[in-house]
């Protein structure tokens, strides 16, 4: 099967309106890129499994032929009975005892068959789409929340899910189950059959535009769904400011409003499908009623039998179910078109970060970082640079602090370096090598980072620190909390290193989070190092251990240091200091203090502070 992630040839519907009274009518019908959409779906990934197809095909095959056969035994049991004669009774149990054997088991099997199609496109959606996301720019990552493309990932694969699991059992078995037993009822009544199935015409124009409300509706309750996920998460995230502040009453309203607007939509997507299922069931009673009133008349003009009748009932009344399931798959297709709009929103967004054509392995060398003229604007706020026209050169091996006050363009200069964005004017050079020209792999593979937002998994702490290098040996994992002064608070946990430490590592303390970050940037050992704020959250101690463990571990290593308490880079060989994006001072601590500028006077205020 070919790449999901660069396919980019079909179009993807605008997003639905809001739900306001200006709000223009979806229209009735299918339009062109939905249909594109759709087609595209099913080349790539309903296509692909033709072989599971047609078992599951061949198994309908059976089930419909067998359901056909039913209404046949029923006319000849009652032909049989009426006619007093009951030397073929035992051979008609015998047939329906078989007939229906024979449906449970192939129904079970095409179920499963099915099924088994279904769960796989959905499971091979989520992979491609997850794998898509953590291949995207760390930009697109974070221009949604969380919560958001959580739903997007869950939700909305989900009514594909069911749209797909409805259209392969409508398609495959309840129509050609039709088939059979609109077959059945031509063979035991034809004149009936024309003017039964005339009626069902008349429902398509209505069935029609219900589907196109669903479909309307689908992309707001989808909607709906990301932004309660992402507020859930927010507030549950955020329990002890809420506890603090006494805003559970606050947060209770605002999600009890995103779950009203939840039910409100659903209950509207009820109401639609009821309508369906109402106006199918009040056609069928319409059949039904025509069915007796000719049936009476043909078996008293003699042209038609009681068993005859009987037959044609059984069918008419077996028939119903997949009948109301063909009327309804239009509902389920366009709420499923919905879905798969907001999935290959994502598949079919590319990434900008990408190795340009004929990009090299990066040669580290030094570790020497040149900014040359440097300047960057985030995409939703380009009239205001981040950085401006800036220009620095940082030796290998030297340790260079980045200080201002907060806005002034240090974090934006730190994650330029590894790419997680890419310079708008200017550019980055490494061992004289354009951070552009380079292979990212290989560019990022030098580069070890420790921020101050640390990021650990719900996993043991020595998963987590052997994320800097997976499959390090338990003592390479061991060496790098010692160098980190992590290893004894690991070792006072109930089960040392393999301790589960809980979402975002919430089982731990601020301080401790902070030196497992460390402990895996030195097992990483890349020799050029980014510290954005790394000693924030330590206590006193804990931040004399881990200074003590930084300077061994920064020697003959190219270091980047982001710090507001100046107090722990002093040391550093350069410190620049950063405002409105760009460099207003360089020099060493006992420079920059002597010469009574911004730096010095960041230092006095931290004084005084103090």
């Amino acid at each position: 099967m070919q790449d999901k992630t660069t396919r980019t040839d079909s179009p993807i519907s605008e997003p639905a309106p809001q739900d306001t009274g200006k709000t223009k009518k979806p229209r009735l019908e299918i339009d062109g890129k939905a249909r594109s959409l759709l087609y595209r779906f099913i080349a790539d990934w309903i296509a692909p499994r033709w072989r599971e197809l047609v078992v599951a095909t061949l198994l309908t095959g059976g089930l419909a032929a067998a359901t056909g056969a039913y209404p046949l035994v029923i006319k000849y049991s009652f032909d049989t009975l009426m006619g007093g004669d009951a030397t073929w009774l035992p051979y008609v149990l015998g047939a329906v005892i078989f007939i229906t054997a024979a449906r449970s088991i192939l129904l079970y099997m095409q179920t499963v068959a099915t099924q088994g199609i279904v769960q796989s496109v959905s499971r091979n959606i989520q992979k491609h789409a997850f794998a898509h996301l953590m291949h995207s720019d760390f930009g697109r990552l974070t221009r949604d929340s969380p919560g958001r493309l959580m739903s997007k990932l869950t939700n909305d694969v989900n009514f594909v899910q069911i749209a797909t699991l409805a259209t392969l059992n409508t398609v495959v078995r309840d129509a050609l189950s039709v088939v059979a037993l609109v077959g059945s009822m031509f063979y035991l009544d034809w004149v009936i059959s024309v003017i039964v199935l005339g009626v069902y015409p008349f429902a398509i124009v209505p069935i029609t535009a219900i589907a196109r409300r669903l479909r309307h509706n689908a992309s707001r309750t989808q909607r709906e769904m990301g932004s309660i996920t992402a507020l859930l998460g927010e507030k549950l995230s955020g329990a002890r400011l809420i506890k603090t502040f006494r805003l559970e009453d606050y947060a209770t309203d605002r999600v009890n409003q995103s779950f009203d607007e939840i039910n409100r939509l659903k209950m509207k997507a009820v109401r639609n499908k009821a309508r369906l299922e109402s106006m199918l069931e009040a056609l069928g009673g319409v059949a039904v009623a025509g069915v007796l009133a000719l049936a009476y008349w043909r078996i008293a003009s003699g042209t038609s039998t009681v068993g005859d009748f009987m037959g044609f009932t059984t069918a008419l009344l077996m028939a119903a179910q997949p009948i109301r399931a063909v009327g309804n798959l239009m509902a389920r297709v366009q709420e499923g078109l919905a879905g798969i709009e907001s999935v290959y929103g994502i598949l079919d967004e590319k990434p900008t970060i990408v190795d340009k054509p004929g990009a090299i392995d990066f040669a580290i060398n030094t570790g020497a970082i040149t900014f040359d003229d440097v300047s960057f604007a985030y995409a939703e706020n380009t009239a205001q640079a981040a950085v401006s026209h800036f220009s620095l050169k940082v030796a290998g091996g030297q340790t260079v602090a980045l200080v201002g006050r907060s806005g002034a363009g240090k974090s934006t200069v730190i994650n330029l370096v590894p790419r997680l964005f890419d310079v708008t004017g200017g550019r980055i050079l490494v061992d004289g090598q354009d951070v552009r020209d380079v292979k990212l792999a290989s560019l990022r593979s030098a580069i070890s980072i420790v921020s101050q937002d640390v990021t650990l998994f719900d996993d043991t702490i020595a998963a987590n620190i052997a994320l800097g290098r997976l499959g390090a040996p338990h003592e390479d994992i061991v060496a790098a909390a010692k160098a980190a002064a992590a290893h004894e608070f690991i070792l006072a946990q109930p089960n040392g290193y393999d301790t589960h430490i809980g979402d975002r590592g919430q089982r731990l303390s601020g301080g401790q989070r902070q030196r497992l970050a460390l402990a895996r940037a030195i097992l990483k050992d890349a020799p050029i190092l980014l510290l954005d704020e790394a000693t924030s959250a330590l206590d006193t101690e804990s931040e004399r251990l881990v200074q003590d463990a930084l300077a061994r571990f920064t020697v003959n290593r190219t270091t980047l240091v982001i710090a507001h308490r100046l107090s722990t880079v002093q040391n550093a060989d350069l410190i620049c200091v950063m405002e409105d994006g760009g460099m207003i001072e360089l020099g060493t601590h006992a420079e920059l203090a002597a010469a009574s500028g911004s730096y010095a006077r960041l230092v006095k205020s931290q004084l005084v502070a103090d």
